[in-house]
């Protein structure tokens, strides 16, 4: 039996079609060496610079610098997603609200000044949250949806769960987001495995690089290139394990619920 299912984004120790770039620190080689096998690059913005609290902003012009590695990229694959600079509330809450503005609104500028500077390259588009609360995702997308945003782009992605571990509100976000956006293409950053057989009919895409640590027990990360294929292909198996070993087939779309969302934003807090 066979279903609709995501496309798992990462950058293992094998050839793979769906390859998650950092942009701080780009795997270029991998890219050089594999293109043939790779189907679609999604470049992360690189948001774990805000695990430091002190951190409010991205780099200087680092605009240029995701368009840089996005035409490099395109060079040898063609479908190449660039995700806009957006401000997470998970690492520290409230760190980035700055001059009056939450993490949401920021993102909501980045989002703006991306779409309207760069037109041609092909965006990720973030939306954020305040940390544990599902329904503040409902902010974000109406913000996306008065500018006229929601209208005009396809591909939109969950950008407030990447150090959730709560299943509930895993649950919750995922499940609100697409209920309000339930025709578009969803992607979830650094989803959690043990929700991943809850919510996979609902997204097109999420990534992880949680398989550099041993799913079958405890144990330390991968030292070697021996152990990174180990726990990359025993964390594969309890991926397919965990949907109820059905076989994936990549690269179509969930399949999607139609039903208006708005109704039940005042309950998902």
């Amino acid at each position: 039996m066979s279903y609709n299912g995501p496309r798992f984004y990462t950058l293992p120790p094998v050839p793979w079609p769906y390859i998650l770039l950092n942009a701080h620190k780009p795997r270029i080689s991998y890219i050089k060496r594999n293109w043939k096998h790779i189907e679609s690059v999604i470049i992360d913005s690189g948001v774990e610079i805000f695990r430091n609290p002190h951190v409010k902003d991205y780099p200087p012009n680092w605009f240029g610098r995701l368009i840089g590695l996005y035409n490099w990229v395109k060079t040898y694959v063609k479908d190449v997603w660039v995700t806009i600079p957006d401000y997470p509330d998970d690492y520290h809450h409230k760190a980035l609200w700055v001059d009056g503005k939450t993490n949401i609104e920021r993102t909501v500028d980045n989002i703006v000044y991306a779409l309207d500077h760069y037109p041609k390259v092909d965006w990720l588009i973030p939306i954020q949250g305040w940390n544990k609360k599902p329904c503040s995702l409902a902010l974000s997308i109406r913000y996306l949806r008065d500018l006229g945003i929601i209208k005009k782009k396809g591909y939109f992605a969950i950008a407030n769960l990447c150090v959730e571990n709560r299943v509930d509100i895993i649950l919750k976000s995922v499940g609100l987001v697409r209920s309000l956006l339930p025709n578009k293409r969803l992607h979830v950053f650094g989803i959690k495995i043990n929700a991943l057989r809850r919510i996979h009919h609902l997204i097109d895409s999420f990534d992880s690089f949680a398989w550099t640590r041993p799913v079958k027990g405890p144990g330390h990360s991968a030292k070697t290139m021996e152990e990174r294929k180990k726990y990359f292909h025993d964390w594969l198996d309890r991926f397919y394990t965990s949907i109820g070993g059905q076989t994936v087939i990549y690269g179509q779309m969930a399949n999607n619920s139609e039903e208006n969302g708005w109704k039940h934003v005042g309950g998902v807090c």
